[in-house]
């Protein structure tokens, strides 16, 4: 299983970003990609509704075990 997750900056420094879970699940590390490589820009309008007052967003796909290393460690804002 893979997860997307989005990481948004509030502002530049060495703040940690604000890491956000998609809850769509998918089957592998392709299909999850494709779809912020396909359609970067519906994600970023998405993101942008979102949270306005970011300065910095980018995509990336995790596994399982990532995501929840993440959650353990307290990184992710929303699930």
């Amino acid at each position: 299983m893979w997860f997307m997750i989005s990481m948004i900056y509030m502002n530049y420094g060495n703040v940690a970003p604000e890491i956000l879970v998609y809850k769509t699940v998918y089957q592998d590390k392709y299909s999850c990609q494709r779809l912020y490589q396909d359609e970067p820009q519906v994600l970023i309008n998405e993101m942008a509704k979102l949270k306005p007052q970011a300065v910095s967003i980018s995509f990336t796909c995790v596994d399982a075990l990532q995501l929840n290393n993440l959650k353990l460690n307290n990184k992710i804002k929303k699930l």
